[in-house]
């Protein structure tokens, strides 16, 4: 999209977790996912059935990008120091998942001078559909895979080509939130002044890890909020607690090949093994928590939550975020069902949980 003079994109795929349903996504112009206003335009216009349909002299033209992997193979070349990365030699191991990412990695693997070791290299819609049991005993063998060998990483693509699992050296497998803070803590090793973007339900490591405030950017966790943060490019890393990664100098957009070459070309720059920087990482203490909450009430919870944080100091950014000391807890209603989510972070495990169930409460007594 972005390099083409088109007004908008799709692709339509299967539904994650969801192997019944398929899936159609529209871009903008810049190649971002049209923000959630314009989606529930699209929506409300669908279930309506109130749309004229376009005669045929009105149809416009429906184009298939020429050259489109060796742009997307050049545009990643860009961002990354090659030959930094070549003089690493890495040797990791990459399961595909029988997606798309099949066919666009290898070429670029090889000008980085990667040893690979691909697992499930070819695209396969049917092969691509799995359970969550699926999921975990394939990444589990890739991290067996990974000790074995003696590879420097593992790396399970999810099929979508978004999302990844990350497997270090020793083969521990990287909680999703321990890739975020891997990130950022590598971010900050090599570019010491560069600022993150991460939701208001990440983990204040975050924060302790860059040493200051003025270098995180805190989003709405709803909608488009880390990737709108991204396109400004007021950020050189936006980041989820779930995984998600988006390197806004390449395209604001999640994108797990993208950040397989950025990881390498970070820990290339630091010289230093993952399973190093991972061990380096603080401990956090996250409890998250939801109560039913009728779509009427709404509301009322988070006045309520708002008049009973008092004194305190609180972030609305996306929600109500009451602050104190050294916890913190997030209010924050779902914009699909009737739920309204709990996040906590405190000392410990026990005082994370204690606290989610604290706000719980709260709400519980505003709903009687």
């Amino acid at each position: 999209m972005r390099n083409s003079r088109s007004q908008g994109g799709i692709t339509v795929r299967l539904a994650p977790g969801d192997p019944d349903t398929v899936e159609i996504r529209f871009f903008d112009s810049d190649g971002r996912d049209i923000d959630p206003g314009a989606q529930r335009k699209v929506e409300r216009l669908l279930y309506r059935e109130d749309y004229r349909r376009a005669f045929g002299g009105e149809v416009g033209d429906i184009v298939f990008p020429p050259r489109s992997l060796e742009f997307y193979t050049a545009a990643l070349e860009r961002i990354v120091d090659i030959e930094q990365v070549r003089r690493q030699a890495f040797k990791i191991v990459l399961d595909y998942s029988f997606g798309a990412a099949s066919i666009v990695m290898p070429s670029l693997l090889t000008r980085l001078g990667a040893e690979v070791l691909a697992v499930n290299p070819f695209a396969s819609t049917s092969s691509a559909t799995s359970t969550a049991e699926v999921r975990h005993a394939q990444v589990a063998r890739l991290a067996e895979l990974v000790r074995v060998s003696g590879s420097d990483l593992g790396f399970v693509i999810d099929p979508e080509g978004e999302l990844a699992v990350v497997v270090d050296d020793t083969g521990h497998i990287l909680e999703p939130e321990q890739l975020l803070l891997a990130m950022v803590s590598l971010i900050h090793e090599a570019l010491p002044d560069g600022s993150v973007a991460v939701p208001v339900n990440a983990t204040s490591a975050v924060e302790a890890i860059l040493g200051s405030d003025d270098l995180v950017v805190r989003t709405r966790l709803w909608g488009a909020g880390l990737t709108e943060t991204a396109a400004a490019r007021s950020v050189v890393f936006a980041g989820t607690p779930d995984g998600g990664c988006v390197w806004p100098e390449f395209l604001p957009a999640y994108d797990a090949a993208v950040t397989l070459v950025k990881l390498l070309d970070l820990l290339a720059a630091v010289d230093r093994p993952l399973s190093r920087v991972v061990a380096g990482l603080p401990t956090t203490h996250v409890a998250h928590e939801t109560i039913v909450t009728p779509w009427e009430r709404k509301g009322t919870v988070m006045r309520e939550i708002v008049e009973r944080a008092g004194a305190r100091e609180t972030e609305l950014i996306d929600g109500v975020k009451v602050i104190e000391n050294d916890r913190w807890a997030l209010v924050l209603p779902d914009p699909d069902e009737a739920l309204t989510h709990v996040w906590a972070e405190a000392g410990s495990d026990v005082d994370a949980r204690r606290t989610a169930q604290e706000y719980v409460e709260r709400i519980r007594q505003v709903l009687r």
